[in-house]
């Protein structure tokens, strides 16, 4: 649902999500955004490649390690982030609707789990 909203703002699929963390975390490096993320260099490689033609976000190198990138938002990235949170907060509210607290609290428990076991599968096969 998100990606057809977010078609509005000329952002591609999943875009969104490489573009919040950006913003959040200003002046992040491309490997850094992949482990945050969970996905591969070449996704995020790819993903940067589109924000920056569409001038979401700015690439500039580091002060000390000259090989590596650091990413910021455009103006026009903060200009919209807002807009993709509250689209964002009103999926999850959608989710949570007819829920009762005992609910709520079991599905932060097990995606909280879900995301422990991801992130578990993920380290190990960073190391291969």
């Amino acid at each position: 649902m998100s990606d057809v909203k977010f078609k509005e703002i000329k952002l591609q699929k999943g875009q969104f999500m490489f573009l919040t963390r950006i913003c959040e975390n200003p002046g992040i490096n491309q490997v850094d955004l992949s482990n945050l993320l969970k996905v591969d260099k070449t996704t995020t490689t790819k993903a940067i490649q589109k924000l920056v033609e569409a001038d979401y976000i700015d690439r500039k190198r580091d002060d000390v390690d000259k090989r590596m990138w650091r990413l910021y938002p455009s103006k026009r990235a903060l200009d919209i982030y807002s807009f993709i949170i509250d689209e964002e907060n009103k999926y999850i509210q959608i989710c949570f609707c007819n829920l009762d607290e005992r609910e709520k609290k079991l599905a932060y428990k097990l995606a909280k789990k879900m995301r422990e076991n991801v992130e578990s599968v993920w380290e190990k096969s960073k190391n291969f």
